[in-house]
């Protein structure tokens, strides 16, 4: 059976949690995560491990993409490790604008090298092309993905193919261009310390945005891989400025190995209940979830070190560990071991046998569910760190009280992320008291003893099926 980590979402006064980008200058925190992202290179061969090849299964013009794909990224990386020693020789060595001519030159060398895998910024799904009952069942859904580190355009389609088939929706993927390991890895360093705006991040917000203002769109499902999850922060972050919250409340957010350093989901009301009452707090984006392996380097950068060593850094959503996983891979190391693709359905399942649709089969709900038994698996609930969210909010409350904030109205808890509105307070309730540690502690007890089926969202729109039917 699968050991299955989960760290619940943050709760708490919103006073307790910050962007790291808001408490840590731009220099300071490009230092720390090169910091962070030096100690967990260790990892760096396990990227691409357990190996996998789905050469099988693909038609022979995809193999030959991917192979074209694989040499690509291979000599950028090449290129670009060569640059990477040489940089510091030239920059004390070459006279100033001799040096800037260089640097262009080389970046301009690196895009022409990265040119043939490169391709259209929004492909669509094209596994289901031919059948449009299976399109129409969801009009008034959008299913949207933008892709990691190393990706090209043939590695996009076959990931949206993947996820069409998957979970029997129209996917459109919005690519984020690479150029190369080290090229990619540096972005990452410019998006998550500089807030920097890059092209990709710039298409996926209009693209969203769009989607999220259609008067006939009611849900935009969003699923991430790698540095795909910055760009989604990123993206909320802007949207969060720019919509209202009955548009935003729209959007579902799913991520795979996650980089991103933060995710923002307000509540949706910011009213403060008078001593003794309570109120329901909704997060503005109902539901967030996070899957990432222990030994994948890049969320062990990412959403682990974000959640696990930044306690009360902002970071909406649920969080889903496979411990002891190795691999990155989007397909390989995350969508097959934790939803593998059904097989073939008795033809005639009995009346009370759930049935779904997956690519114009029908199939059983058991067999899409047993997903190497992570579903079905207990989880263990974090519990040490629920202990360090819950001592902190005491000290800063004090810290934080003037004379008269020391008797106004007691801080009111939210659910930061993924799930339903969260019925909560601080002080006394009908004369019994109620401090943070014990809600934040009765909270993480509630889950032990849970599956992931049981605490999960994504899954249960696997075949076509609908969460909320």
């Amino acid at each position: 059976m699968t050991n299955i980590r989960f760290i619940p979402p943050q709760r708490g006064p919103v006073t307790d949690y910050s962007d790291r980008a808001l408490t840590t200058g731009p220099l300071w925190l490009l230092i720390k995560d090169i910091g962070v992202l030096t100690a967990a290179l260790p990892y760096l061969p396990l990227l691409f491990f357990p190996f996998k090849t789905n050469s099988d299964k693909q038609a022979s013009h995809s193999r030959l993409a991917s192979y074209r794909d694989t040499v690509v990224q291979a000599l950028l990386c090449l290129i670009e490790l060569a640059l990477l020693i040489l940089f510091i020789p030239a920059l004390i060595s070459l006279p100033g604008m001799l040096f800037i001519v260089a640097l262009f030159a080389c970046i301009l060398i690196i895009r022409l090298v990265a040119w043939p895998t490169q391709g259209p910024r929004i492909v669509e799904s094209t596994v289901h092309q031919g059948t449009p009952p299976m399109l129409q069942r969801r009009p008034d859904e959008r299913w949207l993905f933008i892709n990691g580190i190393c990706t090209g355009r043939s590695g996009l389609q076959q990931n949206v193919d993947r996820i069409s088939l998957l979970f029997g929706r129209k996917v459109l993927g919005i690519h984020n261009q690479s150029y190369g390991i080290i090229g990619d890895i540096v972005e990452c360093l410019l998006q998550r310390c500089l807030s920097y705006s890059t092209m990709d991040v710039r298409v996926a917000n209009e693209v969203i945005k769009q989607h999220l203002v259609d008067p006939l769109v009611q849900k935009v499902v969003l699923l991430a891989h790698s540095q795909g999850g910055i760009i989604a922060s990123m993206v909320v972050d802007h949207l969060l400025t720019e919509l209202s919250g009955e548009c935003i409340g729209k959007l579902e957010i799913y991520t795979f190995g996650s980089a991103a350093s933060h995710f923002h989901s307000p509540p949706t009301s910011t009213t403060t209940p008078l001593p003794g009452t309570s109120v329901e707090f909704a997060p503005c984006i109902p539901y967030i979830e996070h899957y990432a392996n222990e030994y994948d380097m890049i969320p062990r950068w990412g959403v682990l070190y974000a959640i696990k060593n930044l306690v009360f850094n902002r970071y909406a959503g649920k969080v889903y560990v496979r411990m002891g996983a190795t691999g990155h891979m989007f397909v390989d190391h995350y969508l097959d071991p934790i939803f593998p693709l059904p097989k073939p359905a008795r033809l005639e399942p009995g009346p009370a046998m759930n049935t779904r649709q997956v690519g114009g089969h029908r199939t059983e709900a058991a067999e899409i569910e047993d997903a190497d038994g992570f579903l079905n698996a207990l989880v263990d609930v974090d519990a040490d760190l629920e202990q360090r969210r819950a001592q902190k909010p005491k000290k800063r409350l004090v810290q934080a009280k003037s004379p008269r904030q020391a008797h106004a109205h007691p801080a009111s808890m939210v659910n930061e992320a993924g799930g339903n509105a969260i019925h909560a307070t601080h002080g006394s309730v009908d004369g019994v008291h109620r401090d943070a540690d014990d809600d934040l502690m009765t909270f993480a007890d509630g889950n032990a003893g849970k599956t992931v089926k049981e605490l999960s969202r994504l899954w249960k729109y696997l075949g076509g099926a609908e969460p909320d039917d």
